[in-house]
């Protein structure tokens, strides 16, 4: 199985939601695209771009996810690069919506998007060179399951069998989770040898069987979804919290701070290393909930973030635990705080 060599190319993995995450770069302009981050890997994925010197250009989705929260969003932040998905998906933040057969380009590699409804009616599968990502449309000797989100087991058989089963035999199937330990296959292998849907099965026997697998819900779809909607921000990001709160009222107040208040800051680690607001703890986004204990004692939160983004969203989440203390800096952050000429404080292990 050979992919193209003048491609760079990774397979990252998630072991709480058995999800792939792809990233993928020219080796000579190294521009690059990833697909199907995870947010909690965000730290993950920023130090391996960095390690490769990828020059990222999109970050794409496959569809609205329902058992993990994208990172698509605090990517664009980070990098200034484009987000994209399916066009049905609707997903309001997203800079471009791909209809089947749309064009992305990175270096001298071309992302064809296929339109793979059936799972959700915004699945999109990518296809690069020799390699098709086909998100939770085809699995290794599987298929993703119909019963939510606009599912439907006839038109899931319609996208494998006249649009994915249709692509070169030889074309690598890299999927978007697998529960077996397996990480590709072959177009050729799954018509042969997929016991869901072999290129025998029929539409009528595959729709009854996919009606009768009766599967838990997925276990984060309320919050997964809106989440996503959000390109993995809040969906009422804006209109969370009553008190206006900007740096200059922040600055104001540092000096005087007491025990019971505390400033958070809601980046990464390596992003606060490089500089914060002096005296602020370190919790970075999607680890709010493992210290939900210990910022309790606190009688104000001021949270923040690089632009005040991530720090809505530790807003929203932690207010959903019943912690209301907080002040969110809205629509602005770190951004804000070096453009007015405040000082900054370098990593102090402040880290909770």
């Amino acid at each position: 199985m050979n992919r193209q060599p003048s491609i760079g190319f990774r397979q990252l993995f998630d072991h709480e939601t058995w999800t792939f995450t792809y990233l993928l770069w020219d080796l000579d302009t190294r521009e690059g695209v990833i697909i199907d981050p995870v947010r909690e890997y965000f730290d993950r994925d920023l130090c391996l771009v960095g390690e490769l010197g990828v020059h990222m250009v999109y970050a794409l989705d496959t569809h609205v996810h329902a058992d993990h929260i994208t990172s698509l969003g605090m990517l664009r932040e980070k990098f200034g690069l484009q987000t994209a998905v399916g066009e049905p998906s609707r997903v309001p933040c997203a800079d471009i919506m791909l209809n089947d057969g749309d064009k992305l380009c990175f270096g001298k590699h071309t992302i064809t998007a296929l339109s793979t409804p059936g799972h959700t009616d915004s699945c999109t599968s990518f296809k690069v060179e020799n390699m098709v990502f086909t998100g939770d449309t085809l699995f290794i000797r599987g298929c993703g399951r119909t019963d939510f989100q606009q599912g439907d087991p006839v038109i899931l058989y319609q996208s494998i069998t006249q649009k994915l089963y249709t692509l070169p035999d030889e074309t690598l199937v890299y999927p978007g989770h697998d529960y077996n330990g397996k990480s590709v296959s072959t177009i050729i292998e799954e018509k042969q040898h997929n016991p869901r849907i072999p290129d025998t099965q029929t539409e009528a026997d595959f729709a009854e069987l996919m009606n009768s697998l009766n599967l838990p819900k997925p276990k984060r779809i309320d919050e997964a979804v809106p989440a996503n909607m959000g390109c993995g921000f809040s969906a009422d990001q804006g209109h969370l919290t009553e008190e206006v709160f900007g740096v200059d009222d922040l600055q104001k107040i540092l000096n005087s701070l007491t025990d019971d208040e505390v400033v958070v800051d809601c980046r990464t680690r390596a992003e606060y290393e490089a500089g914060h607001i002096p005296g602020a703890i370190n919790i970075p986004m999607g680890k709010e909930l493992d210290h939900l204990g210990e910022l309790g004692d606190y009688r104000k939160i001021y949270l923040y973030c690089q632009s005040g983004r991530r720090s809505q969203s530790v807003y929203t989440s932690l207010l959903s635990k019943g912690l209301d203390s907080m002040v969110c800096l809205r629509s602005s952050g770190l951004d804000e705080w070096k453009k007015c000429g405040y000082n900054l404080e370098i990593y102090q292990n402040n880290q909770l």
